[in-house]
């Protein structure tokens, strides 16, 4: 079974592909897709979520090569740029990390790449036992609310969580407290602008540092006063710094940005 993919915008312009963050799905990207309409637009659902939930979230790497599959038989051999917000930011580095000769420039933001050690059993089994709440409305609400999701989605969002199995959830859940930098992505030569934001946790913004140190081609910014959902948060901001990263425009003269070394 293939990925479900939304394609907007300009069919013959430059590819862009977008991959959203756990528990959502593609239409986290409206305002994008809206505002990078001259450019060909793919927006994959995510093993596990949205119009794709019935295919399982099996690991990073899985899902990172159903995507390049699904992104293939849209565009063939055409690069992309690449677009990856949280759990989407990961599967991001992982393409850069694997299969880096499809991508012509990557935007990777509130990716965490040190795994959660201490603790991650009983977190894990904390969610076990929590599963039911996503399904609870009221939760759904005070949820969709901490990842700035616009109350005209949170309809959308409650009956996409409600397509969310309980496999399916430990799965990304677990992919994505355990995930490393892998060693190859020192290899990339794609350039990349990494993102986070200044109220995010720490070790996403730590992850931020972590890239920048480890691959010359990327290119780090702190955002002030940005949580854990820039582009539902503050869609024109982000709709900016990637137009302006992907068009080679500086990013240094916005004033929210700290540069990450």
């Amino acid at each position: 079974m293939d990925l479900y993919i939304r394609r907007t915008g300009e069919y013959r312009g430059p590819s862009m592909v977008f991959l959203h963050g756990g528990g959502v799905a593609g239409w986290m990207w409206d305002r994008q897709a809206e505002f990078f309409r001259d450019y060909h637009v793919i927006i994959p659902d995510l093993p596990g979520h949205g119009r794709s939930a019935d295919i399982p979230f099996i690991s990073m790497n899985d899902a990172a090569s159903k995507v390049l599959t699904a992104v293939r038989d849209v565009v063939g051999t055409e690069k992309v740029i690449l677009v990856g917000f949280s759990l989407g930011g990961q599967l991001a580095v992982e393409i850069l990390s694997r299969w880096p000769e499809k991508v012509e420039a990557a935007v990777i933001l509130s990716a965490m790449v040190r795994p959660v050690n201490t603790g991650r059993t009983f977190l894990i089994s904390l969610l076990k036992k929590s599963f039911g709440l996503v399904r609870v409305e009221w939760f759904s609400k005070w949820q969709a609310k901490s990842l700035y999701i616009p109350d005209a989605y949170w309809e959308q969002y409650y009956r996409d969580s409600l397509k969310l199995t309980r496999d399916n959830f430990l799965s990304v859940m677990e992919a994505n407290m355990s995930y490393a930098l892998p060693e190859t992505f020192a290899n990339s030569n794609v350039p990349a602008l990494v993102l986070a934001g200044t109220k995010e946790r720490g070790k996403v913004k730590a992850s931020v540092r972590d890239m920048v140190r480890a691959n010359r081609n990327c290119t780090g910014y702190l955002v002030a006063g940005a949580g854990h959902g820039l582009p539902l948060a503050d869609p024109d901001l982000f709709n900016e710094m990637v137009y302006n990263f992907i068009n080679n425009i500086r990013l240094h003269k916005n004033a929210k940005l700290k540069r990450v070394v």
